[in-house]
């Protein structure tokens, strides 16, 4: 009922909009085809090509795709996948949370009311683009077998508690950082309480808290490839932005909950509307007052989940601490995290360690319920519980959730493409306009489920430097000019494929008919295979590229001393105090690179004698494409020469994009 009409078209409709879903949606169905395939390239997902690990980029989500794998194998409806580990997600959400509150306080019907506080509470129900934060049921399961292993000291407990922490790095991996913080405290005050061989139980806890560092070494592992492969960081100012801010726990969205008519502080921002309920904070009210009595037997739970709520609270507010929009600390204890912690610094959104107090905070719910329905006589027990599982409902109301209808082979256009290309050889898509606006690439990624062919094209939790360059302004697929080095450029990247689909460029793209300039630039390029018009989009086929370089050929660096600078505007040159074979000229571009790139260089040498020769004059596009993918941050385009006896080389920007040469630096090699 709470997810209507999602919930009643499962099929055919995806919650919330078709942004993160729809990427969620494309991430769950790639992990479930590889799975089928015994997760064979699971990470080199087909977006961003030539770039590698792609799935890595976001999140993985394999801890939903493996429960609803069977959902996509034998329906083929990516759409009712996702939707199947959507609603599945409520479902472990509300069951976990009744496992480790029925252990806590002994009591069915607390731990019914904690499930339900915590499966829809406001938070997560604001949260349903984002599965992975719906994804958390999780939580209590691991804590759940923690508090058992501590109870009973039984080893199956912890391989409870293990597959619980598990499974929830694998569906969310901001929270197998965040769960850390609840392990910690929970575990430091059962040891603390441990009389007799405490000793020995913090060994087994290490020792099953290293097997889940071992299981997920090989998915930590890619992160770590592309981190260090592409520079992929966030920055302070992202993690700032990505805080809460005290007042943001006043704050709730505007369509969850009967209560929303309450004033709040402030507007919510993106990922700030933290408001956790009036029902749940009133049960949670009566949990502390009750554990002021020193006779209370869930006075040490109380405690407990106090701290980890306050905790949680505290590092939600990210690097910089703000109450109600003032500044108290530059380094909160979240920043402390971030400069000790490997892999921290790589999430933008602390705010985001909301889950863990609203999980702390549903577990104080139940001990108030617990507590609640211990004063009342045994009669009326059942009809409370009741009406304490409706007013859960009315804080987290939030049906009819806001939905888009979306067909489980995603848009006609994009269908006809794909079934046309999945008849073909396998080769590298790339979809036009390359943009971000209207999220036009999500729809283009959707349909590598149906073609399979690996897509230039992308949009996760990073981007590409290739993409940024060939979206940008100064891009070789708007330079028309130049039209067929630019075709030449993505052969070179190993493009076969080109959909054009002229009803997504944007206005101003359509004034200047770019989608037919293009068009009519690759049937002049001379370089196409065939067309095939599938309405409204159009298709091409590239000729193969045939790469002419001699790879194995045996080439030293010229030492700098070896050589002569004369520099000039537009031109760089040197003269080599020996005559030599020069095979590659390395440029090192820009800084600015994206915007300043040289659009057309000439290489010439001269010999002892004086007579000159040019070895290479044309657009560059082809080695500024494959200089990017080589490294996008500081890109070295490597121009290959051929057989010559030169005293002296100039390299000159005959065009160059500014006012002034793009070329920082110059670097020669000889064959030997």
């Amino acid at each position: 009922m709470l997810t209507l009409p999602v919930s009643a078209h499962a099929t055919h409709m995806l919650p919330a909009d078709l942004v993160d879903t729809l990427l969620n949606t494309w991430i769950i169905s790639w992990d479930a085809d590889r799975l089928a395939h015994g997760l064979r390239g699971l990470w080199d997902a087909p977006i961003y090509y030539s770039y590698h690990d792609t799935l890595a980029f976001s999140e993985n989500l394999l801890g939903l795709a493996f429960f609803v794998a069977p959902v996509r194998w034998i329906s083929g409806n990516p759409v009712l996948t996702y939707n199947v580990a959507f609603l599945l997600s409520f479902v472990l959400a509300g069951t976990g949370m009744y496992l480790p509150v029925r252990e806590l306080t002994g009591s069915w019907r607390a731990a019914a009311v904690a499930g339900a506080c915590y499966a829809f509470c406001p938070y997560r129900m604001t949260q349903i683009s984002h599965v992975q934060m719906v994804a958390t049921g999780w939580i209590p399961v691991a804590l759940w077998g923690l508090h058992r292993y501590l109870s009973t000291r039984r080893t199956r407990w912890l391989v409870v508690f293990a597959a619980g922490w598990i499974f929830q790095a694998l569906s969310n991996s901001y929270v197998f950082y965040y769960i850390a913080v609840a392990i910690a405290l929970v575990a430091a005050e059962g040891l603390m309480r441990e009389r007799h061989a405490r000793l020995r139980a913090a060994v087994a806890l290490i020792l099953a808290s290293a097997s889940v560092v071992v299981v997920l070494a090989p998915v930590g592992a890619a992160y770590y490839r592309v981190r260090a492969s592409y520079g992929q960081k966030r920055s302070a100012d992202e993690m700032v932005r990505g805080s809460a801010d005290l007042r943001s726990y006043l704050v709730g969205k505007n369509s969850i909950g009967i209560w929303r008519w309450l004033p709040t502080a402030v507007g919510g921002g993106a990922e700030k509307e933290l408001f956790p309920g009036v029902f749940t904070v009133l049960l949670a009210v009566f949990a502390l007052a009750a554990a002021r009595a020193p006779d209370e037997p869930l006075r040490r739970w109380v405690r407990l989940y106090g701290v980890i709520a306050v905790a949680a609270v505290l590092l939600s507010l990210g690097p910089e601490v703000r109450v109600w929009g003032q500044l108290v600390t530059a380094h909160g204890p979240y920043d402390w995290l971030v400069r000790a912690v490997p892999g921290m610094d790589g999430m933008r959104v602390p705010a985001r360690f909301a889950i863990i107090f609203s999980f702390a905070l549903a577990v104080l719910a139940g001990c108030g319920a617990s507590v609640v329905l211990a004063w009342i006589g045994p009669n009326i027990r059942l009809p409370v519980l009741a009406i304490c599982l409706a007013a859960v409902v009315a804080d987290g109301w939030a049906a009819p959730l806001p939905s888009e209808p979306y067909e489980r082979r995603g848009r006609p256009e994009d269908w006809l493409a794909a079934r046309w290309l999945r008849s073909l050889p396998q080769g590298a898509v790339l979809h036009l306009p390359m943009t971000n606006v209207n999220f036009y690439e999500l729809h283009y990624q959707y349909a590598t489920l149906f073609h399979g062919h690996p897509l230039v094209n992308g949009f996760s939790g990073y981007n590409t430097r290739l993409q940024e360059f060939l979206r940008s302004e100064t891009s070789p697929l708007v330079d028309f000019e130049r039209f067929p080095a630019a075709v030449r450029m993505l052969r070179a990247l190993g493009v076969r494929y080109l959909v054009i689909h002229p009803g997504d460029y944007v206005l101003h793209a359509q004034w200047s008919h770019e989608a037919a300039r293009t068009i009519d630039g690759l049937r002049g390029s001379g370089q196409v295979v065939r067309e095939q018009t599938l309405p409204p989009v159009s298709v091409f086929e590239l000729q193969p590229w045939e790469d002419l370089s001699a790879p194995d050929e045996r080439v030293v660096p010229i030492a700098d001393r070896e050589l002569t600078r004369e520099d000039g505007r537009n031109e760089i040159a040197a003269r080599c105090r020996v005559p030599c074979d020069i095979a590659r000229v390395e440029l090192q571009l820009s800084e600015s690179w994206i915007a300043w790139h040289p659009r057309d260089l000439r290489v010439e040498v001269t010999n002892a004698a004086g007579e000159s020769r040019t070895l290479y004059d044309g657009s560059p596009y082809p080695e500024l494409a494959a200089a990017i993918v080589r490294d996008g941050r500081a890109p070295t385009l490597v121009i290959l020469l051929p057989r010559n006896r030169a005293s002296r080389i100039s390299v000159r920007e005959i065009t160059p994009t500014g006012g002034s040469g793009s070329v920082d630096g110059l670097k020669l090699w000889r064959r030997d």
